[in-house]
């Protein structure tokens, strides 16, 4: 157990913040469980803009457990091909499932979160991408690109909790990491809370 709760974990992300760098970015949340963070910060930035950025996984039809891409709104991916390989899965399924989860989930949040409307414009923005966690960086990872692609002027990061791998990994392709806690062999992010609300 590394935080007590949210708020917990909220306080120590918070504590290591660069003030200069994050209240010069656009906020957007990555999960919806990085919402909770996403808010809290803009609160205390005095944030005008920001938004939610819909990624979702795409699951191995043999282990639901296991995610083997990610697509976002902006129908950017990142396909884990080890993966695919090992589970002998073609590349047909893959594209074809990440077209279905588009269609089928995010489009669905768009129209219930924002009405149909696309996400706000990025382009020369300084962005800071927000989630609870990150374990294998599969949805960091399509938000990165994502924001590549939308032509942003800067990439920054807060995430709670992250495993040790995926930080060193992230830290080479922004511009600036904000981690409260790194973790060697990482669980599941609901591991690290003494209480952990799966209902936001």
């Amino acid at each position: 157990m590394i935080f007590e709760n949210r708020q917990d974990a909220l306080k120590k992300l918070l504590e290591v913040l660069d003030d200069e760098i994050v209240q010069n970015c656009v906020v957007l949340s990555i999960s919806e469980n990085g919402n909770f963070y996403a808010r809290e910060i803009a609160l205390r930035y005095g944030m005008l803009e920001g938004d939610f950025l819909f990624i979702e996984e795409v699951k191995s039809p043999l282990n639901k457990e296991t995610a083997l891409a990610s697509v976002s709104e902006t129908k950017d991916s990142i396909i884990i091909k080890e993966l695919i390989e090992s589970f002998e899965i073609s590349d047909d399924f893959i594209y074809n499932e990440i077209e279905r989860v588009y269609e089928d989930k995010i489009l669905e949040n768009i129209h219930k979160f924002r009405a149909g409307e696309g996400i706000i414009s990025l382009e020369n923005k300084n962005v800071l991408l927000v989630d609870e966690g990150a374990n294998t960086g599969l949805t960091l990872l399509c938000a990165i690109k994502s924001c590549l692609n939308k032509k942003v002027n800067s990439i920054n990061v807060a995430i709670p909790i992250v495993a040790k791998d995926t930080a060193e990994m992230v830290e080479k392709i922004v511009d600036n990491t904000f981690f409260a806690k790194i973790i060697e062999d990482y669980v599941d992010t609901k591991f690290y809370f003494k209480e952990y609300d799966s209902e936001l």
